[in-house]
């Protein structure tokens, strides 16, 4: 007892923290990566401190393996690969990049972060595991002269080796009551026997006063000699004069049950004082990380800020629009900017209101998620968004958008992580049909019964009238030809939601117009056209490609197709 308490005090102490010895960072990396999840302890918190001695101010942060992952595959690190308290914390090096595509100290995944020539962080070992990163904070530095080393709370241990002190003293007490009880028991003597024998004395040797005549005397060996037999110890035969049985000490038995007392009431006094359970060894459980695309609040900051970015970039004519967009949304910003140019009008992205969100949860890159918004200018449609994130290192970017009357919103029905069930099985079979449907109806005008609802509405049915008004006889035209078909680039069909009551896609048809005009004709099509034209070249013959993106939802058995518009993309004159 003794020995397992001088032990545990020796590694903790009495403050109750018990640590690693600190090791240097090797020149050359760019991080030192900790997964909470090989800490093989629980029940208790650990702190891990890092400290630059060359004044380089550092960062540390908290995230998902899943970003970490992603943003320092390849790069030089330090992994923290092994930790065992007191003093073992295993790491080693691994070779890679100088750094990442991108800083990492400004990254919206980051669960913590901080940063100071000293950072601590501290982790509770029994939470869900994150990963733990520490950099330098400024692009350009490095982790030169930074020393590493962890810190973990046993709280307990003090009070436990208390009750183990206390309990050794009492246990050898009753050692040494019980030795004591026994060495004196074992070396004393039974009881003689003081029963009288019959005889008389002679007047020889050993003769007392008598009565004065000398009378023979029989002794035990059956002579008679004249003698008295000396005395000697004889045992105390059984029966009628044996000894009566030794009743049990009661003022031991008393002395017994206060010792006993003494020892409950210690031991239960300073249990009191112990914060139980205390750190416990623990075989860590390492699974592959699981990110959740978007955490609560994330939706509303990423719309919000990527509204903001839309607008900047409309005023600044469309610098940096690819870092918030991407195909096919993109196309279709920039033939809507080169309209408004044309028109000698402005462009301004919507302001949302309200925002709803929803993803399936992902181990690898790349993620994505829709996003549903609200404006207050028009709280009659909503505006449905498909953004992509291909790594850690790149910003979310919007690839489609589209409208649906807000009546129509369906319910996403999240997990209790907030994650989102792709489609059911089969629905992205539904979603191709669906596609070819769209492409037919765009062309000849015809839908069948068993095709979706809403393909003579909205968007398609307004091109479907553009395209009567260019066939017209008015217009002017010999020939109006069109051919459509869905766009591939996007692979729609592995982007899908449940529903409560079904299954919410997107999807984008693309069509090609050619137009041939009489030869003693001039080609005048309308600004919106001529804006978008590609060439000046001479001829009567006019192509005009046209993007027609589109909501797919299944309600029960039943599909439609919502499409609230159509965008022209480009011209050419062949």
């Amino acid at each position: 007892m003794a020995v397992l308490v001088v032990s545990a005090l020796s590694v903790v102490g009495t403050d109750e923290v018990t640590e690693t010895k600190p090791f240097t960072v090797k020149d050359g990396a760019y991080a030192v990566v900790l997964d909470e999840a090989i800490v093989p302890y629980s029940g208790t918190s650990v702190t891990v401190e890092a400290e630059n001695s060359e004044g380089t101010e550092l960062f540390v942060g908290t995230a998902n393996g899943v970003d970490t992952d992603s943003i320092l595959d390849g790069v030089a690190q330090e992994q923290v690969s092994n930790v065992e308290f007191p003093n073992t914390l295993e790491h080693r090096y691994i070779p890679g990049d100088a750094e990442p595509e991108a800083a990492i100290t400004d990254r919206d995944w980051w669960i913590s972060k901080d940063s100071g020539e000293k950072v601590a962080k501290t982790f509770d070992l029994d939470a869900d595991p994150q990963v733990l990163v520490i950099s330098a904070a400024n692009d350009g530095e490095s982790l030169e002269g930074t020393t590493v080393s962890l810190k973990m709370r046993v709280e307990g241990v003090l009070a436990l080796s208390l009750i183990g002190i206390a309990l050794g003293i009492i246990l050898a007490g009753f050692g040494a009551y019980f030795f004591l009880r026994w060495f004196n028991g074992r070396i004393r003597p039974e009881k003689k026997s003081t029963k009288a024998r019959p005889g008389t004395r002679g007047s020889g040797p050993g003769s007392g006063s008598g009565g004065g005549t000398d009378t023979d005397a029989t002794f035990a060996d059956g002579t008679n000699t004249g003698r008295v037999q000396s005395s000697r110890l004889v045992k105390n035969p059984g029966g009628a004069n044996a000894a009566p049985p030794r009743r049990q000490n009661a003022r031991g038995r008393r002395s017994m049950r206060a010792v006993t007392a003494a020892a409950l009431t210690s031991g239960l006094a300073l249990s009191g004082c112990s914060a139980l359970p205390v750190a416990q060894p623990h075989s860590p459980d390492i699974t592959p990380y699981e990110r959740t695309a978007l955490r609560p609040g994330e939706a509303g900051d990423f719309m919000t800020g990527y509204t903001e970015a839309l607008d900047k970039t409309l005023k600044d004519g469309g610098t940096d629009l690819e870092k918030i967009q991407g195909e096919p949304l993109i196309d279709h910003t920039r033939a809507q900017m080169q309209i408004a140019e044309k028109a000698k009008q402005k462009l301004r992205a919507p302001n949302f209101s309200e925002v709803v969100a929803g993803s399936p949860s992902f181990t690898e890159y790349p993620m994505w998620f829709y996003a549903f918004g609200t404006s207050k200018s028009d709280k009659k449609l909503t505006q449905v968004q498909l953004a992509t994130r291909e790594s850690a290192a790149a910003d979310p970017i919007v690839r489609t958008a589209s409208y649906i009357p807000t009546d129509q919103m369906p319910t996403l029905m999240a997990d209790g992580n907030g994650s989102v069930k792709p489609g059911p099985e089969g629905f992205d079979k539904e979603m191709t049909t669906a596609a070819d449907q769209v492409s037919t109806f765009l062309v000849d005008g015809k839908a069948g019964k068993g095709d979706a609802d809403g393909l003579k509405e909205g968007g398609f049915k307004d091109f479907r009238d553009y395209l009567g008004d260019l066939r017209g006889k008015d217009s002017g035209f010999d020939k109006v030809d069109i051919s459509c078909k869905p766009y591939e680039k996007l692979d729609f069909t592995s982007m899908t939601l449940s529903t409560e009551h079904g299954a919410i896609g997107m999807g984008e048809v693309r069509c090609t117009m050619t137009i041939e005009v009489p030869d003693d004709y001039s080609v005048d099509l309308g600004d919106t056209i001529e804006a978008v034209k590609t060439n000046d070249k001479e001829g009567n013959t006019v192509k005009v490609d046209t993007a027609h993106p589109y909501v797919l939802m299944k309600t029960g058995d039943q599909l439609s197709a919502v499409a609230t518009d159509w965008n022209v993309l480009s011209s050419r004159i062949e």
